[in-house]
């Protein structure tokens, strides 16, 4: 082989799409296995289920006596019975870091293969392949990931492997392919219910709007829906379960929060800035620091991505207007792009939920799943100066979100992870009930929210903060009888941390406690907080300090206002606080 030749071969490996995209991605899974506690905000109660789950069969589980297991078709299943497994494979830590690494390679990496599977050679003649690694990568990294929606980012990563699958054989499906893409919606079932919804929507959608073989007509278009049906007939049945099963926690209606009142600007400019998937932090923060300034929104990574893909559609327009594409490809990009206009746009002006009760952050999966079909379009062309600077703008991008990963990953292992750490302190076979100072941060996703649920792993602790346990969606649920604090009632205490709401919270959390203090063995809190400790005083006595946290235990003999047998009730125990 001459020099010239191997050059050209290690030029052609290096700047290959999944080359890039594992150094796009490099940082990032740095972040989650090499800083001690790298704590997605829903991850540590996935995990505990996930223990919970696979430890279900064993009659001698003390967590049998108080968690049960639905056994029923809904979504989420498949999130966790894969991490079931797991834990039962591998420590639980390493564990939830695979399933962390999975969703985040795994939905770039399937972004990346859909792309390739509809642009082919024509992207790889271009030198597309770095903004492509670039946008994908920079997709992996979106604010439902760091949220930990476990089962979702799996159904993320069917949505492209399923259009990508069907794009090929759209024209000529034979009942082997029908029964492949069958076999893919069950599965996306079994991940998320949005995403499988979505899913249906965008095949759906390209099937009507992108070019037939046989030409725009009726007989094309029934060829095309009718295998689409067929392969979507094993979800109806689930389908009918899953709104029965639904509807026993209130019906679906759909809620707009921030654009209650549609005619503010106000309004809109909230529910634009809530709709983003890709911000993980506030815009208007610096990395690494507490500083907040209106300046530092110069780098917020979607910042960089609005303005690279605003170079790219200026561009575009001006080679419309220049010279217009050839029918084929005008046609063949513009149901894509239809497609993802349809979404971004749904999901900006689209409801946040259908109902509490029904799952929230509905306008970012949306949003999200819009940007995935654009990246099938997106051709950033290195050899013109519009595709070097859009391309320079994503890699900014990709660089400011792999910083701001590192950033939450340091600031989880300050704080969540000192909770975690006590977990030897906090004992085993206890009840544990968690209340924090505060737990306010300038992410969008909390690492502290459930971080509790990692004291019970491992451990045979009862975690009364296991929020799955409030939503039918979810299959680990409390034995009906149990006498428990509420998750729903921690959880609002947990994040009503506001200086103005200090006399109401310390009402609500002595309410709590008078109700179920006896429930509680363990009570482990995090950064002092006067009115909160003067309430959990009157029922428990330290036992041990660990920085800024504290493990206190529950003591029998302490007073409030009265002997133990005699309590007064809540009220009359939250006013005597306000008196004091």
């Amino acid at each position: 082989m001459t020099v010239a030749s191997w050059r050209s071969v290690t030029t052609r490996a290096f700047t290959s799409g999944p080359v890039l995209l594992t150094i796009a991605l490099a940082p990032a899974m740095a972040a989650i296995w090499s800083v001690g506690w790298f704590v997605p905000q829903d991850a540590p109660a996935h995990v505990y289920n996930a223990e919970i789950l696979a430890r279900s069969f064993d009659p001698a589980s003390p967590l049998t006596e108080s968690f049960a297991i639905r056994w029923q078709p809904i979504p989420n299943w498949i999130g966790h019975l894969l991490l079931a497994g797991l834990v039962r494979l591998v420590p639980a830590p390493m564990a939830d870091r695979m399933l962390t690494s999975l969703t985040l390679a795994g939905f770039a990496a399937s972004v990346l293969w859909l792309r390739g599977r509809i642009a082919g050679d024509r992207a790889a003649a271009r030198g597309e392949g770095l903004s492509a690694a670039a946008f994908s990568a920079l997709l992996g990294m979106n604010l439902t990931w760091l949220l930990g929606f476990t089962s979702f980012a799996l159904g993320s990563c069917l949505f492209p492997i399923t259009l990508g699958y069907w794009w090929p054989r759209r024209d000529r499906m034979r009942w082997r392919d029908v029964a492949g893409l069958g076999l893919l919606l069950v599965l996306g079932y079994f991940c998320h219910l949005v995403s499988l919804g979505l899913t249906l929507m965008a095949l759906g959608f390209l099937a009507v709007t992108t070019p037939m073989a046989g030409g725009m007509g009726l007989r094309s278009l029934l060829a095309r829906l009718l295998p689409l049906a067929v392969a979507a007939l094993p979800i109806l049945p689930l389908g009918v379960l899953y709104l029965g099963i639904a509807s026993r926690s209130g019906p679906m209606r759909p809620v707009w929060e921030n654009l209650a009142d549609p005619s503010s600007i106000l309004a809109w400019k909230a529910q634009l800035s809530w709709a983003d998937p890709i911000t993980l932090m506030r815009k208007d923060a610096l990395p690494f620091t507490d500083l907040v300034a209106t300046s530092c929104m110069v780098l917020a990574p979607v910042f960089w991505l609005s303005g690279a893909l605003t170079v790219w559609v200026v561009a575009r327009l001006v080679d419309r207007f220049r010279s217009r594409p050839s029918l084929a490809q005008d046609r063949f990009g513009r149901g894509w792009w239809m497609l993802a206009t349809l979404l971004i746009v749904g999901g900006v002006i689209g409801p946040d939920t259908m109902g509490p009760q029904h799952g929230n952050y509905l306008p970012q999966r949306v949003v999200l799943f819009g940007l995935v079909a654009a990246a099938v379009s997106l051709r950033m062309d290195l050899s013109r100066r519009s595709g070097r600077i859009a391309t320079a703008g994503l890699a900014v991008a990709l660089v400011l979100q792999s910083a701001i990963v590192w950033d939450y990953a340091l600031y989880s292992d300050r704080t969540a992870g000192a909770i975690v750490r006590a977990r030897e302190d906090v004992g085993r076979g206890r009840r544990v009930a968690f209340v924090a100072g505060t737990i306010r941060s300038r992410f969008r996703s909390n690492p502290m929210m459930h971080v509790d649920n990692w004291l019970g792993v491992d451990t045979d602790n009862i975690i009364w903060g296991n929020y799955e346990t409030l939503h039918y969606y979810f299959p680990v649920q409390f034995r009906e009888g149990l006498a428990r604090p509420s998750p729903e009632e921690l959880e609002e205490i947990l994040i009503t941390d506001a200086p103005m709401d200090a006399d109401r919270r310390a009402r609500q959390w002595a309410d709590l406690l008078a109700r179920n203090a006896d429930s509680i063995d363990v009570l482990v809190t995090y950064r002092d907080e006067p009115l909160l400790d003067a309430v959990s005083s009157r029922f428990f006595r330290e036992d041990r300090r660990r920085g800024e946290v504290r493990i206190l235990v529950r003591d029998p003999a302490r007073v409030v206002d009265g002997p133990p047998t005699a309590r007064p009730p809540a009220v009359a125990v939250a006013g005597s606080l306000m008196e004091d």
